[in-house]
């Protein structure tokens, strides 16, 4: 078993082992279990919905989707649904679009998504981005990470305009979270004159956090550990959609909106995550990037069928990368949590921000590692400086992207007419720069 499991995802080949895959994908899970607060919080503006379902459908199809990143596209990737949309959709709804037209919008979109990976036309647009750009996401990732980590454990303030309430015991909870954190990560063990590194540091760091938690009153014991009330709560939400509506003509701005974030969402985290992993070739593509793009449009389509927004690849995924994750075998086993969150998902949910938010932060400061392959000479490092300083100031790497890429052909066009030392980029370089118009325009 242990050798097909090896031959099939390549385990050994990229560095791993099996334990460790499977450790990093409990730790990508303990970080992205927020979701399932955060989609339920989202979500109950939107009258009439079954919070409950909303909850077990996310991590149904985040089990689901993120099970087919890794059997399909073996990378340690995860998919879950992206956390603006939520907000829109329910939004939508709540301004009197039918709950089946809102999420007809998502449906259409992935349809849309899918048609565009399967001819390959995703994959073309990313090749034409920049090397610098490429590689010098996942910095742009790595600080996003980092400040998303000290907003959710109360550090800093969501404007980061100064530090949070240390006399907060939630607050207080989160140093203790992040020294350990930070300790289980860089201490090196001694042992017959070799250095070993803490096997699963982050997630010992998330569970000994939520533990010391309990004492301190941040963390709340539920009374009953077990969901109950699952299949008919699914029921409530899953399998209402409406495309005839969707296509009206009010709700194609809508839908082009859903298609730029999505396609720029995966665009960022997949590179950043390829990066991290040591799976980009020299010129910074990154080869499995087309079956990705085929996963997160399938999952998007099965996510708006089960009541639940876009679907897309999820920066936390660096969690278990970290933890030395490299496979799909990481997002197997992250799978199988998400699962057993339905059952227990009380339990799971009892896990601080504090807890997850300090490893974010850990996970931020590796991912920094990823920019020593990039070009600092000042007119190449230029578009890569604007998409880190916006990423990080505007709190939305989609946006870092798409202005750093607006810089690069401004740049380009300038440095070809000017000094004629570079070529003018091709025609999906520019198609790439009308997206990011769309972008900014919805």
């Amino acid at each position: 078993m242990k050798q097909k499991l090896d031959n099939y995802f390549h385990i050994s080949e990229r560095g791993s082992n099996i334990s460790t895959e499977l450790i990093a994908g409990l730790t990508t899970f303990a970080t992205m279990a927020y979701i399932l607060a955060y989609m339920t919080s989202a979500m109950s503006a939107a009258p009439g919905v079954n919070i409950t379902g909303v909850l077990l459908c996310t991590a149904f199809v985040t089990a689901v989707s993120s099970f087919c990143s890794g059997v399909i596209a073996n990378l340690p990737i995860a998919m879950a649904p992206v956390l603006v949309i939520p907000n829109l959709v329910a939004g939508l709804i709540a301004d009197g679009t039918s709950y089946e037209v809102a999420f007809g919008t998502v449906l259409v979109s992935g349809i849309i998504f899918l048609l565009i990976s399967v001819f390959k036309l995703r994959d073309m647009f990313t090749r034409s981005l920049p090397k610098n750009i490429k590689i010098g996401i996942g910095g742009a990732v790595g600080l996003l990470i980092a400040r998303i980590g000290l907003n959710s454990c109360g550090l800093i303030t969501e404007g980061m305009s100064g530090f949070g309430d240390l006399s907060n015991p939630s607050v207080q909870l989160s140093l203790i979270g992040l020294a350990i954190a930070l300790l289980l990560t860089y201490i090196r063990v001694d042992i017959n004159g070799r250095k070993y590194k803490v096997k699963g540091a982050l997630i010992i760091s998330i569970v000994a956090t939520t533990i010391i938690g309990i004492p301190m009153g941040v963390v709340q014991v539920p009374e009953n550990i077990f969901t109950t009330g699952a299949i008919s709560a699914m029921a409530d939400v899953s399998f209402k959609v409406d495309i005839l509506g969707a296509l009206r003509p009010q709700y194609i701005p809508f839908i082009i909106m859903l298609l730029v974030n999505d396609f720029f969402g995966t665009l960022g985290t997949g590179l950043a995550m390829a990066n991290k992993c040591g799976l980009l070739d020299e010129d910074g593509n990154f080869p499995g990037f087309g079956k990705l793009f085929l996963v997160d449009a399938s999952a998007t389509i099965f996510g708006s069928l089960m009541g639940i927004s876009t679907v897309s690849s999820y920066a936390e995924s660096a969690a278990g990368i970290e933890s030395g994750g490299r496979t799909g075998l990481t997002m197997v086993s992250t799978a199988f949590f998400f699962l057993l969150c339905m059952l227990f998902s009380p339990l799971f949910l009892m896990i601080p921000g504090a807890a997850t938010g300090s490893a974010l932060v850990i996970v931020g400061i590796s991912m920094l590692e990823t920019m020593g392959g990039v070009d600092f000479e000042a007119s190449e490092f230029l578009p890569v400086a604007v998409m880190i300083f916006v990423t990080v100031f505007m709190n939305d790497y989609v946006a870092g992207i798409a202005l750093g890429m607006f810089v690069y052909l401004i740049l380009t066009v300038l440095r070809h007419f000017i000094s004629k030392e570079c070529d003018l980029p091709e025609w999906p370089a520019w198609a790439l720069g009308v997206l990011m118009i769309l972008y900014f325009v919805f």
